[in-house]
Parts: structure tokens; C-alpha cells; sequence
């Protein structure tokens, strides 16, 4: 009898970091294997558990809570213009997190 073998297909994402979070994360960028079908919001959520709590506040600020509004891009175009958080990713992609643009 032939087993059917499951592979558990991986991407690699590069994540970019601005301002609080690379001193959170002590890195300016990372790459990061996730599974197929993955989206950004499962990207937080492994960000999260790698870098704790700080990293969650200042993530969490960008989703729609009170405090600053994190800008999350998705190879240089804001992911509000797709599906926000529940963008899906595809190998090779990058996201970059930073904080709103302020000038006066």
C-alpha cells in the first residue's frame, strides 16, 4: 500500500522594520519562512510570539485601535488598497511596518 506523502509547502517573506519596531526587534529586516496561503495578520501573529509584548502594542496600535495607526506595506503599495490584513502573501513578498508619515 503507497502512504500519500502531505508536504507542508513554506514561503519566504522578507519583513522590514522602521523606527520602534527595529529597536524592538533589534533587526532593520528579517526574512521569515511561513506556510502557502499565509497573510499578513499571520505574519503578526508569529512577529508577536517572537518578539512579545512590546512588539504586540506597537502592531496592535495599527489595527484600527486606539493610538498610532501602523502603515503596513506589501511590496511598496499600502495593503488597505487589497485586503488589508487579510492580504494573502506569496513567496518572496515583503512587508514593511512602520508608523505614519507626520510633517508640518
Amino acid at each position: 500500500m503507497q502512504y500519500a506523502r502531505t508536504m507542508r509547502l513554506t514561503m519566504q517573506i522578507n519583513v522590514k522594520y522602521f523606527t520602534v519596531l527595529s529597536k524592538i526587534t533589534q533587526k532593520r529586516q528579517e526574512t521569515i519562512s511561513i506556510k502557502e496561503n499565509s497573510t499578513i495578520e499571520d505574519v503578526l501573529t508569529i512577529l508577536v510570539k517572537r518578539y512579545g509584548e512590546d512588539f504586540r502594542r506597537y502592531v496592535s496600535s495599527g489595527r484600527k485601535t486606539e493610538g498610532l495607526q501602523l502603515i503596513c506595506l506589501l511590496n511598496g503599495q499600502d495593503v488597505n488598497q487589497f485586503s488589508g490584513l487579510k492580504t494573502k502573501l506569496h513567496d518572496k513578498d515583503t512587508v514593511a511596518l512602520m508608523p505614519p508619515v507626520a510633517g508640518g
